[in-house]
Parts: C-alpha cells; sequence; structure tokens
C-alpha cells in the first residue's frame, strides 16, 4: 500500500487542471468574497508545487512545543489566526502529535476564524488533512458538520477527498438515515466526482471506494434514495473514463507492483456493480418524481439535483407543483431540472412567470452596463438566471424571441445568460440572432463577448470557431485549458474533431481535460440521442 502523504505532498500531486478551474471560479464572480486573497495565492502555488519553508515550521513547532510543555495551551491556540501561517502552525501541531496537540486541531474546526468562506475551507482543508495523518478518528464528527458548509464550493472535492480516507469514515455509511450518514454519503459522491477533475487516483486505494460503494449498495434503502442515484451516476462516469487513466499525470499506476493490484482491485469492484446500478437507475427517475411531493429539507434538494444529473423529463408537472407553492425553497434547482422537460407546458409558464416578476421587455429598454451591479438587480428569491438556462430545452419562435429580448437585458448578469441559451437549435429567425450576436460580439462586458462568440460557434459561424482553434494551439497552457472547458460546458461539437486531436499530446495534464471534455460532450449528445429515439 502506498505510504501516507503529509499535506504538501498531497497538493503537489493534484494536477493543474484543478488550480485552473478555481482561478476560473475565481474570476468569473464579482464578489469579494471570492477574492483571490493570499492565503487562496499561497495554495494555489502549494498546487503548482511550492514547498512551505521547512526552517518555518521547525522554529514554530520548536517553540509550540516549549509552551505546550509549561501548560500553556491557550497561548497556542490565540496564535492560530488566518493568515498565510496557518498551515505553518497546523502543520507543526501535527508533527507535535500530543494529545494537547492534537486537541487544539480539533477544535480549530468549530472556529470560524474568517468571515471569507472561501479562506475559510482553506483552513478546514489543512486541518483535515493534519487530523488524518495522525489517524485522529474521533474528528469525524465535527469534519462532517464542515461538510455542508464546503458544499457549494470548488474545494469542496479536495476536503472530501481528506475525509473520506479516514478509517473510521466508512462506519458512518451504514447509517443514511442519520444526518452524520448523510454527510459522509453526499463527500462520497464528490470525492468521486472530484476524479473527473483535480482529485487523484490514489483515493480509490487509501479510501477502499469499491469497497464503500459494495457496502451502500448491500444496504441500501428499499426506496430510491436521490444520494444513491447521484453516487451510482458518479460511478458509472468514472468507470467510462478508466480505460483513458494509464495516461494520467501522476499516475498510480506508474508505482509499485501492489498500490497497482489495489487499484484493480477497487476498480473491479465497482465494474462488478455496473449492471445493478444501470437498472437502478432506469428506475430511479420515476421513482423520484414520485417522491418530491413527500420530502423535505435537503432530501427534496438532493432528489431535484439528482433528476437534473439524471436529466428525466417526465417530472415537468411534479415540478411545476412545487415552484408555484409559495413555501417551496429550492426553485433555483426546480427550475434547472426542467430543461429536460417533455411537458409543453413547462416553457409557457417560464415565460409568463418571467414577464410578470421581471419585466426583460422593460429591462431591455435601459442604457446596457458594462459591468455587474454590486447588489442583484433581482431579487435573490427569483430563479431568473436558472429559468434563462431552462429554456435552451425548449425549441420554437416564440422562446426564442424570449431570450432576444433578454439579450438586451441591461445587466451584463443576465445578459450573458440569455445568449448562452441561445442556438441550442437551428434558429428559426437566423438573420436577426446572427445580428444580435454579432453586435454582442463587441460588448463591454468580457462574459457577453465570450457567450457571444460561443453562440456563433454553435451555429457554425466560422470566425468565432477559428478563435476558439487559436485558443487551443496557444503556448499558455492556461489559455488552452479554459478554452477546452468552455467548448464542453457550451456544446460546441464542431470543435470535437479539434479535441480529439489534442488527446494525442505529449502533456498528459492537457490530454486528461481534453479527454474529459470530449467525454462530457458524448454525455450530451447521447442524451440527446436516446431522447429523440423516446
Amino acid at each position: 500500500m502506498m505510504n501516507t502523504v503529509v499535506l504538501i505532498s498531497l497538493f503537489i500531486i493534484l494536477f493543474l487542471g484543478g488550480a485552473i478551474l478555481l482561478a476560473r471560479h475565481l474570476r468569473s464572480s464579482s464578489s469579494d468574497e471570492w477574492e483571490l486573497t493570499p492565503v487562496a495565492r499561497q495554495h494555489v502555488e502549494l498546487y503548482h508545487g511550492g514547498q512551505i519553508n521547512e526552517k518555518e515550521i521547525h522554529f514554530t513547532k520548536r517553540r509550540f512545543h516549549e509552551l505546550l510543555s509549561r501548560g500553556e495551551i491557550e497561548r497556542v491556540e490565540s496564535s492560530l489566526r488566518p493568515g498565510t501561517q496557518f498551515v505553518v502552525k497546523v502543520r507543526a501541531l501535527m508533527e507535535i502529535g500530543t494529545d494537547d496537540a492534537v486537541q487544539i486541531l480539533e477544535r480549530q474546526l468549530g472556529r470560524q476564524l474568517t468571515d471569507n468562506r472561501l479562506e475559510q475551507n482553506w483552513y478546514w482543508i489543512d486541518l483535515a488533512n493534519c487530523l488524518r495523518l495522525l489517524g485522529r478518528e474521533e474528528s469525524l464528527p465535527r469534519l462532517l458538520e464542515c461538510a455542508g458548509a464546503v458544499d457549494e464550493l470548488p474545494l469542496v472535492h479536495f476536503f472530501a477527498a481528506e475525509t473520506v480516507c479516514f478509517p473510521g469514515f466508512t462506519s458512518y455509511l451504514r447509517e443514511l438515515d442519520t444526518a452524520q450518514g448523510l454527510a459522509a454519503l453526499r463527500l462520497l459522491h464528490r470525492a468521486i466526482e472530484g476524479l473527473r477533475g483535480a482529485v487523484t487516483q490514489q483515493i480509490i486505494i487509501e479510501a477502499r471506494i469499491g469497497e464503500m460503494v459494495e457496502l451502500l449498495w448491500d444496504h441500501r434503502p428499499a426506496d430510491t434514495h436521490p444520494m444513491l442515484v447521484r453516487l451510482f451516476l458518479e460511478v458509472q462516469r468514472y468507470l467510462r473514463r478508466t480505460q483513458n487513466l494509464e495516461e494520467e499525470p501522476y499516475n498510480v499506476e506508474a508505482e509499485d507492483p501492489f498500490e497497482r493490484e489495489a487499484l484493480h482491485l477497487q476498480r473491479s469492484r465497482l465494474a462488478a456493480l455496473e449492471p445493478a446500478m444501470e437498472d437502478y437507475l432506469h428506475e430511479a427517475g420515476p421513482s423520484l418524481s414520485r417522491q418530491l411531493p413527500h420530502l423535505r429539507g435537503l432530501l427534496l434538494k438532493d432528489a431535484l439535483l439528482a433528476l437534473n444529473d439524471l436529466r428525466y423529463a417526465g417530472s415537468g408537472a411534479n415540478l411545476l407543483r412545487l415552484i408555484k407553492d409559495p413555501r417551496f425553497h429550492f426553485q433555483e434547482e426546480a427550475v434547472r431540472c426542467l430543461r429536460w422537460a417533455d411537458d409543453p407546458r413547462v416553457a409557457d409558464f417560464l415565460r409568463d412567470w418571467a414577464i410578470i416578476n421581471v419585466e426583460p421587455h422593460q429591462r431591455a429598454l435601459k442604457p446596457l452596463k458594462a459591468w455587474e451591479p454590486r447588489r442583484p438587480s433581482i431579487a435573490a428569491s427569483f430563479p431568473y438566471k436558472a429559468l434563462l438556462y431552462a429554456m435552451r430545452g425548449f425549441a420554437s419562435s416564440t422562446n426564442e424571441q424570449f431570450l432576444l429580448v433578454a439579450a438586451h437585458d441591461w445587466d451584463p448578469t443576465y445578459r450573458t445568460e440569455a445568449i448562452n441559451s441561445l442556438c441550442w437549435w437551428e434558429p428559426y429567425a437566423r438573420a436577426e440572432v446572427l445580428l444580435h450576436l454579432q453586435a454582442a460580439r463587441f460588448d463591454h462586458n468580457a462574459n457577453v463577448r465570450h457567450a457571444a462568440r460561443a453562440a456563433l460557434a454553435r451555429m457554425g459561424e466560422r470566425q468565432a470557431l477559428q478563435w476558439f482553434r487559436q485558443a487551443l494551439q496557444s503556448e499558455h497552457k492556461p489559455c488552452v485549458i479554459e478554452a477546452m472547458q468552455s467548448i464542453a460546458e457550451q456544446g460546441i461539437t464542431l470543435l470535437w474533431p479539434d479535441l480529439d486531436r489534442i488527446v494525442d499530446t505529449e502533456e498528459p495534464e492537457i490530454a486528461f481535460i481534453a479527454r474529459e471534455a470530449i467525454e462530457l460532450m458524448h454525455e450530451d449528445l447521447d442524451h440527446q440521442l436516446r431522447r429523440k429515439i423516446v
């Protein structure tokens, strides 16, 4: 089995794509909360193979050891303040490893060190790694409590990868009817999801992922469980990608034969369950749709996310009933599910709902702004972005005109989203759509310009396609990675051959991300074909 690695080793083996995804997320947000702070920059540098100064760790360790030997625990704990020295200090306490040092680390999981959520999660990841290396299984309940706060952030996959590798983690998967059991299941899902991005294959061995999934299958509830649906879908995605793992960066299969055998064993356990999981997922859509009126709280949210992952088309009527209920709290998740609905009433409802609550025609009369307002121009209680996203699933001239009006919104947040939903079908008013997109190509907002280029590329416009091809040929690696991600997210299937050529590159991390982009587009096309057949 592989040797346990320290925090910096973990960061080094997480390949470049994770840092790029994080940087992209930070750039896309206008909130100060997502500013790239010195702590965030420090950790991004660690992802690129940076090192913590060992002299600093040694000096801090010696100082803490003296304080602890004199019983000055509070003085040590009070020194754990937010900043770039936090990772140095928790590393020093981990190396000391006494009961007092471990208890100090554990107590930090209950502290709010900073109001910056992203930075706070860096600290939680640092703590989770140190406690895991110390074998501190008593810390698992507190780590599971942190899972909810981490779940919506791009760092969740790293936090999950640390937590699922605790030896005692599996025991919580036997208790899906408890809050801690559900938190453990969500973290396992996130860890497996991270294998498609920045999480290394080594967690398959260290966490014994195959055995965990076997346990869940053997003890699955009688009713369809939404988080098991999401987990099994991710396992399927992982298995479809394993044929390409021989060329993955930092590939564990290139290590000693014992690790290679352990990895193959865990994969074989997953592969043996694949036919049964396929049958489970085949029945999951109708079952979850029937459960929607009876679910509450996070289970209801999980069911909506599972239906969206399944791209299930038959829940339109049930979703509309939920959305119309003023007590319903997960409108954004429900509206995003409606993209896949085959109910003809859905598009009419969404348009009318937007006209009543937003008045897109009135917003389109105001001068276009180059920057997003500091405060949202539409109440957070109305899921307008999700609504514009969902409209791309309903091809009609009426819906196209609705999107064109929304594409003139003065707020670039919604202007971008409306343009992103154009040209997912052959335009009904091609000349009008082309004219608007050509104008949007010169918008003062960069996100609007990018959305317009992507929509034109979906139409097959040569200049837009050439722009993406030039980005793919750039010598600047982050530019290439971002272009590949955009092509997949924007459904620019005409550039599939260009991605296919990149798969053969000698740079393994670029080839890995190119393969992932192709897999995502393949899933989209496969869904479209199955929908036409049905």
